[in-house]
This record gives C-alpha cells, structure tokens and sequence, in this order.
C-alpha cells in the first residue's frame, strides 16, 4: 500500500510539473484606464499568450448581444477590416469570417472562428470558447491564415457591471516575426476593451434574451 501511495504521489508531481511547463506565470505589462493587461511564455510556442481584464458597465445578455453581432464586431474588434456570419445555431454556436488589417509590407490576415457560448447559473460565469479553424472551406484569396485559439469569461458583478476575461494565443502566420508580435501584443487587447466599452451600451444591444441564458 505504501509503495501504491508513492507511485501515485509520484505520478500526480510529474502532471504538475509538466502543467507548470506548459504555460509560465502571468505578468502584468500595462495598466491603464482600469484594464489590466498580462502575457506569459508557453511551451511549444514563440509567441506569447495574452490576457486582458476589466470591470465593464453592461450585463451578460448586452455582451452576449454584443459577440452575436458579426457585422458589429468592426466598430470594436482590433484592426478587423471585413467580416461575415458563415453559419449560426440557435444562439450558442456561430461560425464567422473576419479580415485583420496588418502593416505594411505585410498581408492582411483572416480566420474562421468558431464560437461556443456556455452558461454556468451557479457561478454566473459566461464562456465563449473560440477556436480557429484551419480546415474550414472558404475562398479567402491571398490574405494568410491566423492559428490559435481564445476565450472570453464574463461575470457577473451586480449592478448592471460585469467583469471581461480575454484571453488569447495567436500565430499571426508567415512573415511577421515572433518578436515583433510579442512587442506589440498589448496593444489589441487594450484597444479592444476600450471598444467594448463605448459600443455595449448601444440600444441594439439592450434587453436582449437567450435561450442558453438562464439567469
């Protein structure tokens, strides 16, 4: 029994430690105007993880009103030129195109997201799970792919207030170097956050129901 206990103990070391490896400690790199921005190195990858967190006036359906809206994400998504809904199941999965802008020389880059909202009542939590799919077929001409993958966690804070987790790592394709990404990689979710921020409070977005939402 005693030997059963260390290999067991033994076991469980080795997954900590290979968790501990796969993705660093956060740190903060900027705090500005309430919203606090993280990154941290992950294993496997030269690109930085990001995570961006704000208190933001505004209640869960107004956010979740806020991500159906594919054509709305330009006024506030970061750099994103074009965007097209692709397909939509009820109200907690969505598929979509969207075309980033990026710097000269370089090409504008794309992504098919799919984005799968959750609900936990007890928590009051919303995710919305987002993952890049490289196998989707669409004609996207000359622009280069992103990969990687994102989530948002929202909570509940009362009040009309809600706590906003962004958290993304990206692989921005060729040509852009690692370094050069990882030197501006605060920038997006600063901006992004600051958008939100003005664009939750539009009429369209109020006194919206869900069927996955049940508060």
């Amino acid at each position: 029994m005693i030997k059963m206990n260390k290999v067991l103990l033994t076991f469980f070391l080795v997954l900590f430690c290979l968790e501990r490896a796969h993705a660093q400690e956060w740190e903060l790199v900027k705090s500005e105007d309430g919203i606090e921005i993280f990154n941290r190195e992950v294993q496997g990858s030269d690109f930085k993880e990001f995570k961006s967190v704000s208190e933001i006036e505004g209640d869960i359906s107004a956010f979740t009103a806020l991500i159906l809206d594919v054509e709305g994400m330009t006024d506030w998504g970061y750099k994103l030129k074009r965007t097209e809904l692709l397909k939509r199941e009820g109200d907690s999965l969505q598929i979509y195109f969207a075309e980033a802008s990026a710097p000269f020389p370089y090409k504008n880059r794309f992504g098919i997201y799919l984005n799968e909202f959750k609900w936990d009542k007890g928590s009051k939590v919303l995710t919305i799970d987002i993952k890049l799919l490289e196998d989707y077929p669409y004609d996207s001409g000359d622009l280069v792919m992103l990969k990687g993958t994102s989530k948002w966690s929202v909570r509940e804070l009362g009040q009309d207030r809600i706590e906003v987790t962004f958290q993304m790592l990206i692989d921005p394709g060729k040509g852009i170097p690692a370094w050069l990404s990882n030197m501006v990689s605060d920038e997006s979710p600063l901006q992004t956050m600051l958008s939100i921020r003005s664009e939750i409070g539009k009429p369209k977005y109020q006194n919206q129901s869900f069927d996955f939402l049940d508060n």
